[in-house]
Parts: structure tokens; C-alpha cells; sequence
């Protein structure tokens, strides 16, 4: 009987949430409505795929005004829903409003996330970026505190990690000026010029810069391939953390430069299938909730 309650209850809420999603979207441009669709999609599998926990968070650029990205409030990954869509400006990642609820804006806006800088400036530095992820995925660290094992691509699903391995960024080596040192050194990228900082990282053929004692950042085309390439650059670390233990050296077997450009040009055509395994997973799980998928079919592409 406490099963069926709770069952009769949380039915009640989506029905609900999704009314009011319909009510206070309809003036959302459809190019809009698809893009919220993908990003709560990408949060959900982020934390399916176990790229995130509670923390870390995926973002896209609006693809109605590039001035602009889409982002959750400060929430959990799995917890998304329409109504913790925030729109940010990439000048300087302050809150428009809601995305899908335009009763609320400006300083009414729920608290955000504390390194959404880390979006901002990457969108900023980069205009051809459409989406950016950060996380604090475990596997991957090892690799973002011994800067003498660089994290190469090992496997034809990550190229993303480019031809010279993923550059870290540490904040030990930033100067004071950045940095100062009456600022917190919780290695949190909390304002516009750690954020600068931390996109200058990046490496011309790399799309992921790794971040000491911390996680990485993933700079992506889209939404699903920032998705698509955080979970194997998970695998990634695993396997060449396994290639050393076998005693292949630190960077044991890695992909040349031609094996990384001729993989990424192939990996771009495999996202589609994965993306709609994953999506069909999470649909599976009643912990996650995408509200806007019956408002509008998910675009083709992706944003």
C-alpha cells in the first residue's frame, strides 16, 4: 500500500510538473524546446553513466542567441527537470531567468552553480563551442595530479583527449593577480579570471582540460558529444591506468596523430547511437524526468 502511494503520488507530481513545463513554455522558440530536451537528456546520463554524482554539471550555448547558454541551477544532475533550466549570458554567466518559466528572472533566479565560469569562458574563448561539461569523474584523477603521465587516447571512442594528451590546469601556478592569496584556494573556478585561466589550457587538438585534485572540463560541438566523449575518456583513464600497471610504459600503446583525427571524424558518427541507447536507459528509471519530452521531438543533431 506505501508503494502504490507513493507511485499514485509521484504521478501526480510529473503530471503536474508537466502541465505547468506545457503552460509556461509556450512562447519557448522550438530550437529552444529541443535544446532543453538534450541537456536535461545529458544530465540524466551523466549521472547514469556515473561521469557525475551529485555534483558537476553540463551546459549548451543557446542556440537562439549565441550570447547566451543554457545551464541547471545548482542541483544534482539526476534531479533536472524543466524548471531548473537557467538562461545565462556568457559575458559574465549572470541569470537571465528560467528557460522554461518566464515568471521568473533576474535576482529571483535560484542559486547557481559556483563554477559556471567555467562555461562562460570557455564559450567566451571559444565561439564555435556549443556545449561544455564539467565533472569530478574519479577515474580520471590520477592522471590530473602526476603531470608526468599525461592522459592520452588509447582507444578509437576518445579522441577527444588530442594528439599531445590532455593539458591540467592547476591553480598553484597561476599568479597572484588571478589568484590572490585572501581569495579561497579550494580549487574552484569561481570567477571569471580563473575561468579565462582555466580555458587557456586547453590544447589546439584537445577537448578536455584536466584539473588537478578537482575533475575535468570538456569543450564539445554539442550537447551529446560532450556526453559521448566524457564517458570515454572515463574509460580511457581506466584502460591506460592498466596498460601501466602492465608495464607499458605511461603512455602504453597510444593513438598517433593521424589515429586521432581520423577517429574524431568517426566518433562524430557514432554518437547517435549511443546517445539513443542512453536515452532509452534513463526513460527506463523513474528517478529521472525529462518534462519536455512530449512538448517537442528532440532535434535530430543534437545542440
Amino acid at each position: 500500500m506505501a508503494y502504490q502511494r507513493t507511485t499514485t503520488l509521484h504521478r501526480f507530481l510529473a503530471s503536474f510538473l508537466l502541465l505547468s513545463t506545457l503552460v509556461s513554455a509556450q512562447n519557448v522558440p522550438p530550437s529552444v524546446m529541443s535544446a532543453g530536451i538534450d541537456l536535461l537528456d545529458a544530465s540524466h546520463i551523466l549521472h547514469f553513466l556515473e561521469v557525475v554524482d551529485a555534483f558537476g554539471h553540463v551546459s549548451l550555448r543557446n542556440p537562439d542567441n549565441s550570447s547566451q547558454f543554457l545551464m541547471t541551477f545548482a542541483i544534482a544532475p539526476a534531479q533536472a527537470t524543466s524548471q531548473s533550466i537557467v538562461t545565462y549570458e556568457v559575458e559574465n554567466a549572470t541569470a537571465v531567468g528560467l528557460t522554461f518559466n518566464s515568471s521568473v528572472v533576474g535576482a529571483a533566479t535560484p542559486t547557481g552553480f559556483a563554477e559556471r565560469f567555467i562555461h562562460s569562458e570557455i564559450y567566451k574563448k571559444f565561439p564555435d563551442v556549443l556545449a561544455v561539461l564539467h565533472s569530478h569523474t574519479q577515474e580520471i584523477l590520477p592522471f590530473a595530479n602526476q603531470a608526468g603521465v599525461p592522459l592520452v587516447s588509447q582507444m578509437h571512442t576518445a579522441p577527444s583527449l588530442g594528439s599531445c594528451g590532455a593539458p591540467i590546469f592547476d591553480v598553484r601556478t597561476l599568479p597572484r593577480t588571478v589568484l590572490p592569496d585572501n581569495q579561497l584556494h579550494d580549487l574552484l573556478v569561481r570567477n571569471e579570471a580563473l575561468g579565462d585561466a582555466l580555458a587557456n589550457t586547453f590544447l589546439n587538438d584537445s577537448q578536455v582540460v584536466l584539473m588537478r585534485g578537482h575533475g575535468m572540463a570538456v569543450r564539445a560541438p554539442s550537447v551529446r558529444d560532450a556526453v559521448f566523449s566524457s564517458f570515454y575518456i572515463k574509460l580511457d583513464a581506466t584502460v591506460q591506468l592498466q596498460g601501466i600497471l602492465l608495464g607499458g610504459g605511461t603512455a602504453p600503446n597510444a593513438l598517433n596523430q593521424r589515429e586521432v583525427t581520423d577517429t574524431g571524424t568517426t566518433a562524430l558518427t557514432l554518437v547517435g547511437r549511443a546517445w539513443s541507447l542512453w536515452v532509452d536507459q534513463v526513460d527506463q528509471i523513474g528517478l529521472y524526468m525529462n518534462d519536455l519530452r512530449n512538448k517537442a521531438a528532440p532535434s535530430p543533431t543534437g545542440f
